[in-house]
């Protein structure tokens, strides 16, 4: 009886280890060969710091466009790197619940982005962490913040969310107005019409005091459903906010 929970380890271990090499080794089959590398494909468009690293790596899961992954492909990922890690992001705590590989909630966002560069959820959770603590480079995130921004926006160029977010979270919050207007910029040529675009670009035409283009943008995200009513409740206290 006294063996069982050593025996109970070694089968959690097992599972573990089946669950991370399996999966990379079924993944391997499709970095093989030729692969369009996005880090020098547009290599004079955008900022693409050499420390960013290849978007793609021989034997690397992904990289694979989060707008068009199955359940399947997304529950691979977010079940065994995201979903726990989220959830400790959003209570404030240093390391992630998940049972014998308790790691900064940023080891998991890392992997995440490296193999769904243009994850909405786990780009704006890397940088609030970023912001809050006041550094680039996160324990265990394996690149620096900036760094899965322009992988992000280099992999999926029209990804109107990503745009938003690396707008928003990235420049407008930094006081970056060059920056950050290019960024929203590119939102307006994508022409997409979806809720999350429209309240983040919101939200960085407030922090740069555009607050025309921040009432247009939230007025758009509550005619597509947005139901929060924080961001209205900012624009009035600011006095911009007109029916």
């Amino acid at each position: 009886m006294k063996r069982r929970p050593i025996v109970c380890k070694a089968l959690r271990l097992c599972f573990l280890f089946f669950v991370f090499v399996f999966a990379d080794g079924a993944s391997a089959a499709l970095n093989q060969g030729s692969y369009p590398d996005w880090a020098t494909r547009w290599p004079a468009e955008e900022l693409y710091e050499t420390d960013c690293r290849p978007l793609w790596i021989p034997n690397k899961y992904g990289p694979f466009d989060y707008r068009r992954a199955g359940p399947d492909d997304r529950a691979l990922v977010e079940g065994a790197h995201f979903s726990l890690e989220y959830e400790a992001y959003l209570k404030g705590q240093k390391k992630s619940s998940r049972k014998m590989i308790e790691l900064p909630p940023a080891a998991g966002f890392g992997y995440t982005l490296w193999a769904f560069p243009n994850h909405p959820r786990a780009l704006a959770a890397m940088e609030d962490m970023g912001f809050r603590y006041k550094t680039e480079n996160l324990p265990s995130s394996l690149l620096r913040i900036h760094c899965f921004f322009q992988r992000a926006v280099r992999f999926a160029p029209d990804d109107a969310l990503v745009r938003a977010l690396y707008g928003y979270y990235y420049y407008a919050r930094r006081g970056k107005v060059a920056e950050a207007n290019a960024q929203l910029e590119k939102i307006e040529s994508l022409d997409e019409e979806t809720m999350s675009v429209h309240v983040h670009a919101s939200f960085a035409y407030f922090e740069l005091k555009e607050y025309d283009k921040s009432v247009e943008a939230a007025k758009h995200a509550y005619q597509l459903g947005y139901p929060l009513p924080g961001l209205r409740n900012r624009l009035m206290r600011a006095g911009k906010w007109k029916e």
